[in-house]
């Protein structure tokens, strides 16, 4: 194992015990399926004071497609004349710079989902008409991907090189490792406590991977392929965007990470396959590797996101005191309330951003499992197959409340004994505090030898 290896599985190490506290026994994909909704894409409309009813229908009209064909995406209009400033300005002054001159008005600038990247994932910008929105908002392999992932499969989306041979050896080696995966892998056993999390009956789960081939030269993929690319910093840098590349979707259309050129393994392959149908270590959608696609879906209309589980909490007033009936402080109750104050509120420490190995081979690259963009404190590529990261906080949208796995007895509790029952849980999330401390000060004396 290399030295990037190592501190690699230090990290994953310390943020695993220290999200212990939120594990489910539900598979990652399922619970994904049940629980996450997809973030929004953003979509912004450049015009110079010229806005014609054509337009401002158009614009009316992606907002009225998201909702009724539950398309994740939202869009705005920015009139130039208006002296825009601020991240609409630097936003605008990025296109033009990279397409050499301020383009034909109204232009579109589509991004990534707002929390990726601070919002300013750039994923494509196109002239602003009823073609590049079409093809915006759907195509032919989203549409077959999303049937997929709504009959339970985890979809492997294979983005073809443009070699021909090299394309035909490289997906028949992922679909035959796909096939021997799912024959060989089981399902983790469903915690009853956890069959409230779930839409489907236990014995109703089952493995099902699938892959799909995806033309980067078709005009109809045009825009899926650029979100694909734009999952990750890195995958239209040179000596990348010319290799197949491989993404693992899952849920609700969840790109996991990129397996690129040689990355396109059978052990490689098995570690994404393994993460996926194992228990899904950290309910939390933010603490979780990849980035939301734009697929249009009305998720809710056949996933029955199960709601979680409400708790009757004692007022607490200003003091921090729980009170009784009649106002009067209970300090025994507020003893064992503050107790697990802490313990409730520890599920984020999975954030931390991780560095990439620039020195390793990037044909035989493994995507993180962070995915996404650095500057959205998402994990950097690793490019040792060796080591698959877990975890990671590159989509950073909508935090899922887990509260019903920090406990099912609600957070106070007025019996003087009852802090016993948290006992075991104070001691992982002390394990995995100490880990993580431990972990980053290895990597620190690492960096400076």
């Amino acid at each position: 194992m290399n030295a990037f290896s190592r501190r690699a599985s230090i990290f994953v190490a310390s943020v695993l015990a220290s999200t212990t506290l939120l594990a489910c026994s539900v598979p990652v994909f399922r619970y994904a399926l049940d629980h996450w909704r997809p973030d929004g894409y953003q979509v912004f409309v450049y015009h110079d004071g010229e806005w014609s009813e054509e337009d401002e229908a158009l614009l009316r009209g992606v907002r009225e497609r998201a909702e009724a064909q539950g398309a994740n995406v939202e869009a705005r209009a920015i009139d130039l004349s208006g002296d825009p400033v601020g991240a609409d300005l630097a936003r605008w002054e990025r296109v033009t710079k990279k397409e050499g001159g301020e383009p034909d008005l109204p232009h579109m600038v589509v991004n990534l989902p707002a929390a990726i990247a601070g919002g300013e994932a750039i994923v494509g910008a196109a002239s602003w008409n009823d073609s590049e929105v079409e093809g915006l908002l759907g195509s032919p392999a989203r549409g077959e991907i999303g049937e997929r992932l709504l009959a339970g499969d985890v979809v492997w989306v294979y983005l073809e090189s443009g070699d021909a041979a090299d394309d035909e050896i490289r997906f028949g080696l992922l679909e035959a490792e796909l096939a021997k995966q799912q024959e060989t892998l089981e399902l983790p056993e469903i915690d009853p406590n956890d069959l409230d999390e779930m839409t489907a009956e236990p014995e109703e789960l089952a493995i099902r991977f699938s892959a799909i081939r995806v033309d980067r030269d078709d005009p109809a993929e045009k825009w899926f392929t650029e979100m694909l690319l734009s999952t990750e910093p890195d995958l239209r840098d040179e000596e990348l965007v010319s290799q197949p590349m491989v993404f693992p979707v899952f849920g609700r259309g969840r790109a996991l990470y990129a397996l690129v050129g040689d990355g396109i393994n059978p052990d490689v392959i098995e570690e994404a396959a393994v993460f996926l149908t194992g228990a899904c270590q950290c309910t939390v959608k933010a603490e979780n590797p990849g980035v939301d696609l734009l697929i249009p879906v009305r998720w809710d209309d056949f996933v029955e996101t199960p709601e979680p589980e409400d708790f009757d909490l004692p007022l607490v007033g200003l003091s921090g005191m729980v009170s009784d009936e009649t106002g009067a402080p209970d300090r025994a109750a507020t003893a064992d309330a503050s107790g697990l104050s802490g313990e409730a509120n520890a599920s984020g420490v999975a954030g931390e951003s991780r560095s990439a190995d620039g020195g390793s081979d990037p044909d035989a690259r493994l995507a993180s499992a962070g995915g996404g963009q650095e500057a959205s404190g998402g994990a950097a590529p690793i490019r040792d197959a060796e080591t698959v990261a877990e975890v990671g906080a590159t989509d950073g949208g909508e935090e899922e409340a887990a509260s019903e796995h920090v406990g099912s007895g609600g957070l106070a509790r007025t019996d003087a004994t009852d802090w016993l029952r948290w006992l075991p849980w104070g001691v992982l999330f002390a394990v995995g505090l100490i880990a993580l401390i431990s972990g980053a000060t290895i990597l620190r004396r690492q960096e400076t030898r």
